[in-house]
């Protein structure tokens, strides 16, 4: 398979929360992260995010000027397998390129620069990320970087596709046996199943913590 070079980049609490118990967004990065993100997003030719993210969220998921001088925009990437995403979301704005990831019967038309790619789907109804990253290979994208949420991250660390991770911990206690975490979705049901992750850097940012991780596959 062919494949783009991916990360996963993050930001939780202390008890690895996302999110507020009642799943509303939470801003856990400090300025210095968010500064560190739109530059990492910047060198990246696509950035991926999942249709929950974009109706809870509504990211706009481009590279801020204030950051980043003559920024490059990434094609911007939901997956969406039954096109939920609206037509005003800001991720499909026209200011940059957007794939809305779809499964194969979907074919509902958007504005200028958004254009709906069918893919398969796998068992559970969830794009076939093998096959969605091959797919984006073949149109040009070598290095993919994943926003969210938490189950698109699972999914690419479970199936061992993510190359890199990188977590930003922020100073801060969440809570709640129910409140979203870095990673959702079923987890493992066995020790053989681990994930297993190398750090490759550790650095305070702000008042937090980066930690960068490798994929040991």
């Amino acid at each position: 398979m062919n494949k783009p070079y991916v990360i996963a980049n993050c930001a939780m609490s202390a008890d690895g929360k996302i999110a507020l118990p009642t799943r509303k967004q939470l801003r856990i990065s400090c300025n210095e992260d968010i500064e560190r993100m739109y530059k990492l997003r910047n060198k990246y030719d696509a950035v991926l995010v999942g249709i929950n993210t974009v109706l809870s969220d509504d990211p706009k998921l481009t590279v801020k000027e204030k950051y980043v001088e003559q920024p490059h925009q990434p094609i911007r990437i939901i997956l969406d397998s039954h096109c939920k995403t609206p037509e005003a979301a800001l991720a499909a704005d026209g200011v940059a390129k957007t794939f809305i990831i779809a499964a194969e019967k979907c074919n509902k038309k958007y504005g200028n620069n958004v254009e709906v790619i069918q893919c398969e789907t796998d068992q559970n109804g969830f794009i076939d990320l093998e096959k969605l990253l091959d797919l984006l290979y073949d149109r040009g994208i070598k290095m993919l970087m994943v926003e969210g949420g938490s189950t698109v991250i699972w999914n690419f660390l479970k199936q061992r596709l993510a190359d890199e991770l990188y977590v930003y911990i922020g100073p801060m206690i969440v809570g709640g046996k129910d409140t979203p975490t870095m990673a959702d979705g079923e987890g493992i049901k066995n020790i053989d199943e681990l994930i297993s992750l190398k750090i490759v850097e550790t650095s305070r940012i702000g008042p937090g913590i980066l930690i960068h991780y490798k994929m040991i596959k």
